[in-house]
């Protein structure tokens, strides 16, 4: 997976992979990017799901999510 867009992020890890479930079910292949779990801690908090461009919209459709450019771009 080249050429990746971003289509959430979440506070947590475990909370990113619980809304991949989701994409999984529908097919949807992506990508989360965390640094948690590394040895001293995670270097930033959060976790960022991406899949491929083709599938952003049916993506953030399936998470229930509405594009805002004005929020803090972490999702509650």
């Amino acid at each position: 997976m080249k050429n990746l867009t971003k289509i959430a992020n979440y506070r947590t890890k475990t909370e990113a992979e619980a809304a991949a479930v989701l994409l999984e079910n529908e097919g949807i292949p992506y990508l989360i990017q965390s640094q948690e779990g590394m040895l001293y801690g995670p270097l930033t908090p959060g976790a960022t799901i991406y899949v491929v461009p083709e599938a952003a919209d049916h993506a953030r459709e399936v998470l229930g999510l509405a594009l805002d450019e004005d929020d803090d771009g972490f999702l509650a």
